[in-house]
């Protein structure tokens, strides 16, 4: 169990330094587009669609990662190490019982929408450029999957640190404060 837990907290690091790199990308170009609207009177026609598809696609892709880190905010008056023991169980409950099958059936629908795009070559309709919506819905979808992979590796660890058996990464012990 603890390489399969390495294996999708390493696949959620891989999307979360994914996520990172198109923030940077995104910054430059959004920058470029601003410097081309307002310096030199020529918007670009790509500037709308490619900077709203990887802001959406850097937030996504982070979300399975900031998970892995523990590092969604969580209210420090319940989250203590007093209650730590408890709250493991609260976890596990809502992971398996509310999380992993709204997060699985989410995955789902949106591998559904993205092929239903690619097979119809569905275009966004947003701006003169009109680009292709599948390779952003691809990702959508990507990011939901690390979401969902996370969860059960959130689950696996739980469970060890209930059986006392802790498989170590940031679920031991308290919460960091972010």
């Amino acid at each position: 169990m603890r390489s399969l837990v390495r294996a999708i907290d390493g696949f959620s690091k891989v999307c979360g330094v994914l996520a990172a790199v198109l923030v940077v990308a995104l910054i430059v170009l959004m920058l470029y587009d601003v410097m081309m609207r307002y310096v030199f009177n020529a918007p670009t026609l790509w500037g709308y669609d490619v900077n709203t598809f990887l802001m959406g696609a850097a937030f996504i892709l982070s979300v399975g990662y900031a998970l892995s880190l523990d590092a969604h905010v969580r209210v420090d008056l319940i989250y203590t190490p007093r209650t730590r023991h408890l709250l493991d169980w609260v976890d596990l409950a809502g992971f398996a019982l509310i999380f992993l099958p709204a997060c699985a059936w989410i995955t789902l629908g949106l591998w559904n929408y993205f092929a239903e795009s690619f097979h119809t070559g569905e275009r966004s309709g947003t701006s003169a450029w009109n680009p292709v919506l599948w390779p952003f819905r691809l990702t959508l979808c990507v990011g939901f999957l690390a979401l969902t992979v996370q969860i059960v590796a959130e689950i696996i660890k739980r469970i060890y640190t209930i059986r006392g058996e802790p498989l170590g990464g940031p679920v031991e012990g308290d919460h960091g404060n972010v």
